[in-house]
């Protein structure tokens, strides 16, 4: 698996009406968020190990680079703390803990990032997990249109939405996770990297961000056939509660694992 890796800026946004957003400060696109696409690249030294429940915790250290992804001039960005402290809060419901020094030491090493992808600059099929071998209409020959056109009816829910989200901007997320003592060395040992996908007009990344980590949370780390749904507008009404977490610090660029920009399956 790889991590993107962009800082430089994009060159529109969406601006929403003064008025409509008076009328209903849930903005007019409430109910039609549609779906947060959660994709997880699992490593070979990834699959030998066990997902945490909150009855069986990992423990972790953690490093945010924050809005490394890039972003929209204009957009309402969040609060680079209030995010760190919102996903170690989810996080922290699956059974991924803060470690304790002396009494819960680490295992994993998480880095979180996050961010606006575009369309023609960054590769949105592959951060929203699509792979050609489970698309039934995936293109049989490259500038030519082949049998695969009749099929593209029968593509499942998620591929259809995969495709749908890859032409247009997206809100996008990354947690990844290496073995805590690799970790600093020349050559860390990658374990997983989930991906979280939401296409952005009608939001702000900071509307969007904490329902993002709510929809993935369940499936953070966890390996699957594919990229999974989660329905937005059904999750946009709870909330997390802030206890007591081991905050995701800022790590500087240089204090990043060696290959944490491109990791190979």
């Amino acid at each position: 698996m790889r991590l993107t890796n962009r800082a430089s800026l994009a060159a529109a946004a969406l601006i929403l009406g003064a008025s409509s957003l008076a009328a209903n400060p849930h903005g007019p696109f409430f109910h039609y968020w549609g779906d947060v696409v959660v994709a997880t690249d699992t490593t070979p030294e990834g699959r030998k190990i066990t997902p945490p429940s909150p009855e069986h915790p990992v423990y972790y250290k953690g490093a945010s680079l924050g809005c490394k992804l890039g972003f929209v001039s204009g957009d309402l960005l969040p609060d680079v703390d209030q995010v760190n402290k919102f996903v170690a809060a989810v996080l922290a419901k699956q059974g991924y803990l803060g470690a304790t020094e002396g009494k819960h030491e680490p295992t994993l090493f998480l880095v979180l990032q996050w961010g606006s992808l575009q369309p023609g600059y960054d590769d949105l099929s592959w951060f929203l997990g699509y792979n050609p071998d489970n698309d039934v209409a995936a293109p049989t020959a490259v500038n030519m249109l082949g049998a695969e056109v009749f099929r593209r009816d029968f593509r499942s829910r998620e591929m259809q939405t995969i495709i749908d989200y890859a032409g247009g901007p997206l809100y996008g997320i990354i947690v990844t996770a290496f073995e805590f003592k690799s970790a600093s060395t020349s050559k860390p040992i990658a374990y997983w990297q989930t991906r979280i996908s939401l296409p952005t007009p009608g939001k702000s990344m900071a509307r969007a961000l904490p329902t993002m980590i709510r929809a993935a949370g369940p499936v953070i780390g966890i390996p699957s056939n594919g990229p999974v749904l989660a329905d937005a507008d059904d999750l946009r009404g709870g909330h997390v509660e802030l206890g007591d977490i081991e905050v995701i610090g800022v790590l500087p660029d240089h204090e990043v694992p060696a290959n944490n920009d491109k990791t190979k399956k």
